[in-house]
């Protein structure tokens, strides 16, 4: 049983990994990166710091037009 739960959240974990890592890269590549809530300016030394939010907060909908992010 422990196996099972242990695998289930390994393969959420690896799903979410994947899904934030393909609307990340999208969404770095349409906006500058700058922050949208507090306008800090990023580089390519702190780039990891800089978050994609949802606008809707539902982390499913990535429109390729990245009308969602922020």
């Amino acid at each position: 049983m422990a196996e099972r739960l242990d695998r289930l959240v390994l393969e959420a974990r690896r799903s979410a990994e994947q899904r934030e890592q393909g609307y990340r890269a999208q969404a770095l590549k349409l906006f500058p990166w700058v922050c949208a809530r507090c306008a800090r300016t990023f580089d390519h030394a702190n780039l990891p710091l800089l978050e994609v939010h949802h606008k809707n907060s539902n982390h499913d909908d990535n429109p390729s037009d990245g009308s969602n992010w922020e």
